[in-house]
């Protein structure tokens, strides 16, 4: 049966979610129509000034902000970030997608997934805290980020702040599991470049999409057989895909430019920078007659957190306590957690409701008791996190 979010579930995490659902945060860069972060950080905003937070908006486009929120408990050395992004993708084709329905114990709605199920666990949280501040051995930081699904601008925006940060707990859809390790990917164009001439005498040209060809085949024939050889324990093994191609400019020219999009997910131990020009300097050897060009687009690192760092370890008590997956994961997926981790040396797990089958499909949903799991968990993880190992059991 059917019914709408107002009438709602008994658990506040829910009700936040189910509000958060109904207000449109789509990315700017995904739809004409998008209003961007705006109404949602309004919203946050609001809840957390009432529940008596400091609370901060960080400009960082034009009406998209951050909004971070602090309990300071004096112990800045064991600061605790929880963060989870605003954004959604688009609404697509996804029937009723600002009306959050519940059926069969899912809770449906743009968002309901990625992220806004970890966003409301967390709001929950930060609003529990803020009632008994005593409860808790570590400063507590919260960021609600813009921009995660299209260029990070937001969490780029937060890291520069350098607040100092022990641990960060990163809301993403996880099933309830402790992620540790996950995919970046280095994103980047090749371009072959060639001579124009009149389709009637293809001699006096030089043709650049048979040369992309060649890249192409490169790719196919070299280097994705070798992507094996790297395979990591938790993410399997990179990936790469040519994800577009254009060229030509009409019929009855001999096309003097072509180029691919190429996505290259790298798993821990890579790095992108040394994926990307490692991936040059073999193509650029093995078709030196070719005159070509590769421009990077993004390039964003993957997760390796240490198993025994602090974050870990207290995440994996408190799922213990909490009856859920203890075992850490990693995902093929990217997140803002690598970024803190590989930029700024932050310990960073990645947790929340949901899975990532769900995310950015037609029928995006989350089962409504993750929600709720997640939201106790991020409190659990709250109150005992201390910056340290002492006072932890073996597990």
């Amino acid at each position: 049966m059917d019914r709408s979010a107002v009438e709602g579930a008994a658990h506040p995490a829910v009700r936040i979610l189910e509000q958060l659902l109904c207000i449109q945060s789509v990315n700017p860069h995904y739809s004409k129509d998008a209003r961007g972060e705006r109404d949602v950080a309004e919203y946050i905003e609001a809840r957390l000034l009432k529940a008596g937070l400091k609370v901060t908006r960080q400009p960082v486009a034009d009406g998209r902000d951050n909004i971070i929120a602090e309990i300071r408990v004096g112990r800045p050395d064991a600061a605790l970030l929880f963060e989870a992004h605003m954004d959604t993708v688009s609404l697509g084709g996804m029937k009723n997608a600002l009306v959050p329905t519940h059926r069969d114990g899912r809770l449906y709605g743009r968002g309901a997934c990625d992220t806004k199920g970890a966003l409301a666990g967390m709001i929950h949280m930060m609003e529990r805290c803020a009632r008994h501040p005593e409860s808790l051995h570590a400063d507590l930081i919260f960021c609600a980020s813009v921009d995660e699904e299209y260029a990070f601008q937001g969490l780029t925006a937060f890291m520069s702040l350098d607040i100092p940060i022990s641990g960060a707990v990163v809301g993403e859809p996880t099933e309830l599991g402790i992620v540790v390790e996950h995919k970046g990917c280095a994103r980047f164009a090749v371009q072959t470049n060639g001579k124009a001439a009149h389709s009637s005498a293809p001699h006096r040209g030089d043709n650049a999409i048979y040369a992309m060809m060649d890249v192409v085949r490169h790719i196919r024939e070299r280097v994705e057989p070798g992507l094996a050889e790297v395979a990591s324990p938790l993410c399997g093994s990179p990936t790469i895909v040519v994800s577009t191609i254009s060229g030509g400019s009409q019929i009855n020219i001999v096309p003097e430019l072509c180029e691919v999009r190429i996505d290259r997910r790298i798993v821990p131990g890579e790095s992108p920078e040394q994926v990307l020009s490692e991936f040059e300097r073999e193509l650029r050897a093995e078709l030196n007659d070719i005159q070509l060009t590769v421009e990077p687009l993004l390039l964003d690192p993957a997760l390796n957190t240490s198993h025994k760092a602090s974050i870990v370890r207290f995440a994996q008590m408190v799922a213990e306590e909490l009856g859920t997956n203890q075992t850490l994961r990693g995902v093929s997926y990217g997140s803002n957690a690598s970024k803190l981790q590989s930029w700024k040396g932050i310990p960073s797990i990645v947790f929340g409701p949901g899975s990532i089958e769900q995310a950015h499909t037609d029928e995006e949903w989350v089962p409504v008791s993750d929600v709720e799991l997640a939201a106790e968990f991020y409190y659990q993880l709250a109150c005992k996190y201390n910056g340290n190992q002492k006072g932890l059991r073996e597990l």
